[in-house]
């Protein structure tokens, strides 16, 4: 059986300095898809360099780390500007103990997907802003998301560096993947670089694709140009656009018969 890999850039559109560096990253180097953030603050900006790019696309359904939402106000999940709560733990706390409008939070999730289709982007494939998808009154929308706009592939994240944070991550998505089984959607056999998420190079780059098995292998990448200033992930983005941007990694790929595919394709 082929290894199959789709190498997928998350945060699309959040700031320029990330989605033009996404855009090289496909261009000049592996990258096949991003996931795109509908409500992030250089998504006008940046949806004409992306279908000029023809790189395939998804939907990073963004409510969290201070964005703001497309569809107003969300009761619960806002600050006092209005914008998304910073942290993620506070977004998980509210959203596992029911206290946010779930009304309101639905609409959004709608109105950010309507928003990618309205600007001519095939959506191809779900997953989310630090992962906040697959949990409880989040995941029975994103397939109701899936199965009414015909998006066949939703992500499926792993860890295999647990915690107790990753290890509910992990139970979550296991809760995810029975339902997406009852529903038929699809996901993909593995998913890797939560490890190294935010902190891939060239090496660690190398050591993944060494281990890569057979099947469809979704590859988690952040790569961009500096966004210091306006994030403090502690994101090393030029690291990672010099890793999937490498002749070495590009080499390595054919030289092993890695097949670099996208969700369109497959």
């Amino acid at each position: 059986m082929s290894k199959l890999l789709i190498i997928n850039a998350d945060d699309f559109g959040l700031c320029e300095e990330i989605s033009t560096g996404i855009i090289r990253a496909h261009t000049q180097g592996v990258v096949t898809s991003t996931s795109v953030v509908a409500n992030g603050r250089y998504f006008e900006q940046g949806v004409s360099l992306l279908r000029e790019s023809g790189l395939d696309a998804g939907i990073h359904l963004t409510f969290v780390d201070g964005e703001k939402p497309v569809s107003g106000p969300v009761d619960g999940l806002v600050d006092e500007n209005g914008l998304f709560l910073q942290g993620y733990k506070q977004v998980i706390a509210k959203i596992l103990t029911g206290r946010f409008d779930r009304q309101a939070f639905k609409r959004e999730l709608y109105d950010q997907m309507y928003r990618l289709m309205d600007a001519g982007i095939t959506v191809t494939h779900i997953d989310s802003h630090q992962h906040l998808h697959l949990l409880p009154n989040v995941r029975n929308i994103v397939t109701q998301l899936a199965e009414q706009f015909k998006v066949n592939w939703i992500r499926l994240p792993r860890s295999d560096v647990l915690n107790i944070w990753r290890l509910g991550m992990n139970v979550l998505s296991s809760r995810l993947k029975s339902r997406m089984r009852r529903e038929n959607l699809n996901f993909t056999d593995r998913n890797l670089g939560f490890r190294y998420g935010g902190r891939l190079n060239e090496a660690r780059l190398l050591s993944l694709l060494k281990g890569l098995r057979s099947g469809i292998t979704e590859l988690m990448v952040h790569p961009g140009y500096d966004a210091t200033g306006k994030y403090g992930w502690e994101y090393c983005w030029e690291d990672e656009l010099t890793a999937v941007t490498s002749e070495k990694v590009k080499a390595f790929i054919q030289d092993n018969r890695i097949e670099l595919t996208d969700y369109a394709k497959i």
